[in-house]
């Protein structure tokens, strides 16, 4: 074969690729034309359509490639068509679009209503179905005041920050044809740890009373740990409704039961936790438990009246049967001032002999014997004149 022969077949061959090329590309752009379309869309409208919104125009107006079945496409399969067409058929714009009347639809998912949280700062999680210029107003501590959140967003996600306690807010979603969505949430917001501040009796003897004092704004549950390895450990909860309230320190109180553990050392201590799960405990305190009343060995002789001169003085002669004296003492309820005074404050051989004197008048007399844990009796009331 000679070189000229050659030469002509490739010259041909050149020719057939060409024309395939060229067919190849008429063919696509024939297909181009019928398989895509260019829309133009209004502010609100969607494609395919409004009940399976795959791309929705959020602007004045949209430029939206298609296929031949009106699902969005890749924007580039619609660069042939120069004209784009309505959802109405109108070629060269919109028209068909409708005044947007309604308000945003949008969730709130945090904070959530009635929730509780253990920092100020608390995240805000918003979504909505279109864009938004999301407000919110403190409706306890905001005095009427609108603050801004974010502007013309689908959602919303970012911390505030909030004052401890019951928060209550308004949260508003405007678009932008001035239509606008509301949702009030309260939630509990709670940063500080519950601090106990003192817890009574604080040494020597346990008869079954305790006291105890802490602060907190929403304290949710206060319980007495008691008891020793020897007997067991018991728990009592407190009626937090009860106790008393000063500047917001609470002050309360509980009597329990301590008969098993008698003679005994007990340990006891405070845990309080308050609504957002934090809690503390008070200093553990060993007693010795001590839940018997002092006894009065001598009710009937316990007293006698001096005679004559000596008549202004009462004499006590008192037999006392009592392990852990504290003291004794009365209160004359015909004085002016009424008030406690001590007889005796400790005993010699189980006993206190004391002499009292007394103004001219009319007393009665109403006497005490206490011990260390706080256990008391009362004697007979004692009367009579000077």
């Amino acid at each position: 074969m000679t070189e000229q022969t050659i030469n002509m077949k490739k010259e041909v061959l050149k020719g057939v690729v060409c024309a395939l090329v060229v067919a190849i590309a008429v063919i696509l752009m024939t297909g181009n034309v019928l398989a895509y379309k260019l829309y133009c869309l209004n502010y609100g409208e969607s494609l395919p359509d409004p009940e399976n919104p795959r791309y929705t125009c959020f602007h004045d107006t949209c430029q939206v490639c298609t296929t031949d079945l009106d699902n969005p496409t890749h924007p580039g399969r619609c660069n042939s068509i120069s004209v784009c067409q309505g959802l109405d058929g109108t070629v060269g714009g919109g028209g068909g679009g409708t005044i947007d009347a309604e308000a945003p639809e949008f969730t709130v998912n945090s904070p959530t209503e009635g929730g509780v949280y253990s920092n100020r700062r608390v995240v805000f999680d918003i979504e909505t179905n279109e864009p938004s210029t999301f407000t919110y107003t403190d409706n306890i501590n905001g005095r009427g005041r609108i603050k801004n959140m974010a502007r013309n967003v689908f959602s919303y996600l970012r911390a505030l920050s909030f004052k401890d306690g019951l928060n209550d807010i308004t949260i508003f979603a405007n678009d932008r044809f001035g239509n606008t969505g509301e949702m009030r949430v309260t939630f509990f917001v709670d940063s500080k740890a519950p601090r106990i501040s003192r817890t009574l009796p604080k040494k020597g003897f346990a008869n079954g009373d305790f006291e105890v004092q802490f602060k907190e704004q929403n304290p949710e549950r206060l319980t007495l740990v008691y008891g020793n390895d020897e007997t067991g450990y018991r728990e009592s909860v407190v009626d937090i409704d009860t106790c008393r309230i000063d500047r917001g320190r609470y002050y309360c109180s509980i009597s329990v039961d301590l008969d098993e553990y008698d003679g005994q050392i007990l340990l006891y201590y405070f845990e309080l936790e308050d609504i957002s799960g934090k809690g503390t405990e008070s200093r553990p305190v060993d007693l010795s438990v001590d839940i018997t009343a002092p006894v009065l060995l001598n009710p009937d002789t316990f007293w006698y009246q001096g005679e004559g001169r000596n008549s202004k003085y009462i004499y006590f002669d008192m037999e006392i049967d009592e392990d852990n004296f504290d003291e004794i003492t009365f209160i004359d309820n015909e004085a002016r001032r009424p008030r406690e005074k001590r007889i005796c404050s400790r005993l010699r051989d189980d006993k206190c002999i004391k002499r009292v004197s007394f103004r001219t008048g009319h007393h009665t007399l109403d006497v005490q014997i206490v011990d260390d844990a706080g256990n008391a009796v009362s004697t007979e009331r004692i009367v009579f004149d000077v």
